[in-house]
């Protein structure tokens, strides 16, 4: 297993991830497509909640660790295998703040969102950064995987975008996707959780 097999399932990571999917919380039966889905966990937790889900990544060994590997492709996120308005909700977790245009990549998954579907989104919110990453280690004792993982998200967000609630209703709108909720997780709020809708 590769290291970031490891981060999704044995640091607080997983928790993260399990905590998008009760925020998520689409109803059984629903089409969902995971977009950035590496090696999967959450593909694997949407399952559990007895949805259809499927996942693209740009990395192939990454998909070769998702069971069943068929149900995966490997896609860049611009550009996406499927046609217009195939699934109920599209995901992305730790994606877009890494993309140099990510409004590209909404409007693609909105592409691919049905009418009255939605497109949820975890990223590093304003408050994250190298300090309040630091500050929090240090208060949960973290030590090894879970304490490097935490400290490169924050160098990776600091180094790349972060976005408060009105930075994201209007990349969704930029998308022609209307904002419905988003709310702060991890510590004191280190990950933005939002939600969008495609209007009918």
């Amino acid at each position: 297993m590769n290291d970031f097999y490891s981060i999704q399932t044995q640091t607080g990571w997983r928790h993260a991830l399990e905590s998008f999917a009760n925020w998520c919380d689409p109803p059984a039966g629903r089409l969902v497509l995971d977009v950035g889905c590496g090696p999967g966990l959450f593909i694997q937790l949407l399952r559990q909640r007895g949805c259809f889900a499927w996942g693209v990544d740009l990395d192939e060994d990454e998909l070769r660790q998702i069971q069943p590997y068929p149900l995966c492709a490997v896609a860049d996120a611009q550009f996406l295998p499927f046609p217009a308005q195939t699934f109920q909700m599209l995901t992305a977790s730790n994606l877009l703040f890494f993309i140099g245009d990510p409004v590209a990549v909404l409007c693609e998954m909105a592409r691919l969102t049905l009418p009255g579907g939605q497109v949820c989104l975890l990223n590093p919110s304003e408050r994250m950064s190298l300090e309040s990453a630091e500050s929090l280690v240090q208060q949960r004792g973290l030590q090894g995987i879970a304490r490097r993982s935490l400290l490169d998200w924050a160098r990776r967000a600091e180094n790349h975008q972060r976005w408060n609630e009105v930075e994201m209703e209007a990349l969704y709108s930029k998308a022609g996707l209307m904002l419905l909720e988003t709310t702060l997780k991890v510590g004191p709020g280190l990950a933005r959780f939002t939600r969008g809708l495609k209007p009918a």
